[in-house]
């Protein structure tokens, strides 16, 4: 949705028994370890996952599974598996929020998952998948995740172990988003910056992404003030073959031939 919504527009859209229990709801699966049976009660009971926590104000425009999201990094995202199946059991769709999601205060909890790749987040968005998330939805995640890692602070992900891991991660979570048809057919610039065009491996086995290692070379690429760019190669596991090749950046783009 373009543009900001207006808060004082949706008072009233929860009802006070429904924020109590999605305040209830909230402060469980903050709880460590969580009581996922707590919180399956109160899924049963109606609190909404994708609700906010109070009846007016900004945090009406809070989606709690969003805000779970981004907490979960403080612990590797151990939860957000288990969270997200208990969530879609009880009907969330994160495509369709009872308050519309807008550019700045009502945030799609699809762009939360930038926050935190790794192979829990993979997991839990992997479910979102499986339950039909939008086009529109996934890509909010891999901008968030494009201009964090590769536009603004990446580092040198070839001999930064911090940055390889990053890196690696956001890259199978954008390649498990593509093995699925309608994101892909849906999606030009996703297709662009995967560099399907030059690609013929079938990408629909990316959704294995444990079977596949990445290698990032930056010693032909034009070394940006703000980041790397890199021409990535990805080799299949068990055959050690490369499969995949992706130019990051327009430097890695013309070596392959795409500029």
């Amino acid at each position: 949705m373009d543009g900001l919504i207006n808060v004082d527009d949706y008072i009233g859209v929860y009802a006070n028994d429904e924020i109590e229990l999605n305040n209830k709801l909230y402060d469980e699966c903050c709880k460590e370890p969580i009581n996922f049976a707590a919180v399956e009660e109160l899924l049963k009971a109606g609190a909404d996952p994708l609700g906010g926590t109070e009846a007016n104000g900004w945090h009406l425009l809070d989606h709690i599974y969003g805000e779970l999201v981004c907490g979960s990094q403080d612990n590797n995202s151990i939860d957000l598996p288990k969270i997200t199946e208990l969530f879609l059991k009880y009907g969330m769709n994160v495509d369709k929020p009872r308050i519309p999601y807008d550019d700045a205060n009502s945030i799609n909890p699809a762009w939360d998952f930038g926050f935190v790749t790794n192979e829990n987040a993979i997991i839990a968005l992997k479910m979102l998948l499986d339950c039909g998330l939008s086009a529109d939805s996934f890509g909010l995640f891999w901008d968030h995740v494009l201009t964090d890692f590769f536009h603004i602070e990446c580092g040198d992900p070839q001999n930064d172990a911090f940055w390889n891991y990053e890196c690696v991660w956001s890259l199978k979570m954008m390649l498990l988003g593509a093995s699925y048809d309608h994101i892909l057919k849906n999606d030009k610039w996703l297709q662009k910056f995967l560099c399907c065009d030059y690609n013929t491996f079938d990408i629909k086995k990316f959704r294995n992404w444990d079977n596949f290692d990445y290698y990032f070379d930056t010693s032909h690429c034009v070394k940006h003030p703000d980041f790397y760019k890199s021409i990535v190669h990805i080799y299949e596991k068990e055959t050690g073959k490369e499969v995949w090749i992706i130019g990051v950046g327009n430097s890695g783009r013309k070596l392959l031939g795409l500029n």
